[in-house]
């Protein structure tokens, strides 16, 4: 029984709380990679299969496909309803979900690249991820910065707050 339940998602990220607090980059319930106080983790679904602790990474860069579409998940849509209706798949076939890379370089040089489950098969808005590398970025050159992965859901609540497209009105 999983004791880690996502609790908020902007883009690519989504806030994981519970017995261990993170962020996950990607599908949580597929193949994602959780960033925590401690370390980055590979994981498929629940389990974990492999942990890099924060310090032995030099760097980590992740570059998610980005949409030009503002709601990627009504593109998906249109596009499986175009396939249908052109004919598209046959019976039983289907397509492999798109993954992207999290490239991890520890400190010895060693160059990991897991791969990450997309939500859409049209990608994610360009700002949520354009967010997505700088926050990623930004918590490894930055030590200090990976306590705010103890609260996941306040950090993506940030960041949305940040990324908010369109003018504000009023008075």
């Amino acid at each position: 029984m999983p004791t880690t339940r996502a609790t908020r998602r902007r883009g690519p990220l989504t806030a994981l709380e519970g017995e261990g607090p993170a962020v996950a980059i990607g599908d949580a319930a597929a193949r994602h990679v959780r960033l925590s106080p401690e370390g980055l983790s590979r994981h498929i679904g629940e389990p974990r299969s492999q942990f890099v602790p924060w310090a032995q990474v030099h760097a980590v860069t992740v570059d998610p496909p980005a949409s030009w579409w503002p709601y990627p998940a009504v593109s998906d849509l249109a596009a499986a309803l175009l396939g249908g209706v052109a004919g598209g798949l046959e019976a039983g076939e289907a397509s492999e979900t798109p993954t992207f890379l999290v490239v991890i370089t520890t400190l010895d040089g060693e160059r990991l690249e897991w791969r990450a489950t997309q939500h859409y098969l049209s990608g994610y808005r360009r700002g949520d991820a354009q967010a997505t590398t700088r926050l990623v970025e930004y918590l490894s050159a930055r030590g200090e910065a990976r306590l705010l992965l103890a609260r996941p859901a306040e950090l993506l609540d940030r960041i949305s707050a940040l990324t908010r497209i369109g003018p504000q009105i009023g008075p």
